[in-house]
């Protein structure tokens, strides 16, 4: 029987749909090209997001920083909101250091920080870094710890980011390690109608636009799969007919369901052994006692 997405998923495709608000905030005239991509009338649903998710996610760090503390303890919301606001500044930027395959150091993000919060720092980058890997699926790594210098890479070991060569877009990895996710939770198999509600929840919709990953429907049914992430197929026996969405080979080469399972878990503020099932089952495939097994 298909394994149900429990409430905690759901809060993270809440986060997942509302960060899709991301919006730019004082950019440097190289940058320009991509910012336009952001749409400010969204800019408060983000905002909502980094209250909301970024709390839940880091609520033991939290506790246990003198600096939280006195943001969170004190309920200063003057305070909290402007970090917000940094935070959403500082996603661009980063995004941008992605896209010209350039490191980026810590004393570079700081300088973009307003002086009165940057006392503030890593709370900051963690935000930042939620939204970089929720919707992009990019993560942030040190790769020189005595300067901080980070680099920008594609997360749960997928290389490919949905971006056209010579088109300047927004990487799709979010969304696919989201379906990735969907299907591995469902029993190795989902639905259409099954992957189109849960993306509903996000506001992605098959038949509708979206600003940051262009047509929905196009993106699964052909780009995913000619890139052989995801395969659609029917459902066997199925009357009326049932198409459904596998993981494909370059999944299962280039990733795990390990990885997919600890990716999610990090936004949705659970431990991925506590789906007794899914951690066995991920962590047979893991050390290697079984190959996938996506029969029906």
């Amino acid at each position: 029987m298909p394994y149900t997405f429990p409430s905690e998923f759901e809060r993270g495709s809440q986060a997942q749909r509302e960060a899709t608000g991301l919006v730019h905030e004082q950019v440097p005239q190289a940058e320009e090209a991509f910012t336009c991509l952001m749409p400010p009338t969204l800019r408060e649903v983000l905002e909502d997001l980094l209250d909301e998710a970024v709390r839940e996610i880091n609520e033991e760090d939290q506790e246990s920083s003198d600096q939280a503390r006195d943001l969170y303890l004190h309920d200063d919301k003057t305070v909290h909101m402007a970090l917000r606001k940094e935070a959403i500044s500082l996603v661009p930027y980063l995004l941008y250091k992605y896209w010209s395959s350039r490191p980026v150091t810590e004393m570079e993000m700081l300088n973009r920080i307003t002086g009165g919060y940057q006392h503030y720092f890593s709370v900051i980058l963690d935000k930042a870094c939620v939204c970089m890997q929720l919707l992009f699926g990019i993560e942030l790594k040190e790769v020189d710890p005595i300067v901080h210098t980070h680099v920008l890479v594609i997360a749960a070991g997928i290389t490919y980011n949905g971006i056209l060569s010579h088109v300047l877009g927004m990487p799709k990895t979010g969304l696919l390690i989201i379906i990735l996710c969907i299907i591995f939770t469902e029993g190795n198999y989902a639905t259409e109608d099954v992957i189109w509600k849960v993306l509903s929840r996000m506001e992605v919709y098959p038949d509708r636009e979206h600003f940051l990953y262009g047509n929905p429907r196009k993106l699964l049914m052909e780009d995913f799969v000619w890139e052989q992430y995801l395969v659609y197929q029917q459902v066997p026996g199925s009357d009326p007919t049932v198409f459904m969405f596998r993981w494909g080979p370059r999944a299962y080469a280039e990733t795990t369901k390990m990885k997919v399972l600890e990716h999610w878990a990090k936004f949705s503020r659970i431990d991925p052994r506590s789906f007794a099932s899914l951690y066995d089952e991920a962590l047979r495939e893991e050390d290697g006692e079984n190959t996938h097994d996506d029969t029906l």
